[in-house]
């Protein structure tokens, strides 16, 4: 799964994350496997590859940023579908 890492930039304040190298350096020592990171069009994308005993969770940009979260002890800023409407 590619993972862009200013859209997960878009869940914690600004600045909060490490850089991408260091993200999929936390990221394969914790949680998952990660196969690479590559700049496609100006931004760095992680390509991580989500197990099935965690597809419910992480298969999405808001999974893998609570993961994070977690890992990095960053809270996150905002949770889209937390949020209430009304």
């Amino acid at each position: 799964m590619k993972i862009n890492h200013d859209w997960l930039q878009t869940f914690f304040e600004d600045g909060a994350l490490p850089n991408p190298e260091e993200l999929a350096e936390t990221l394969i020592f914790h949680a998952y496997e990660v196969e690479g990171v590559e700049e496609v069009n100006g931004t760095s994308v992680l390509d991580v590859d989500v197990l099935p005993n965690r597809a419910a969770d992480s298969l999405s940009h808001r999974g893998v940023a609570h993961e994070v979260s977690a890992l990095l002890n960053i809270p996150m800023k905002r949770d889209p579908l937390r949020e209430r409407v009304e």
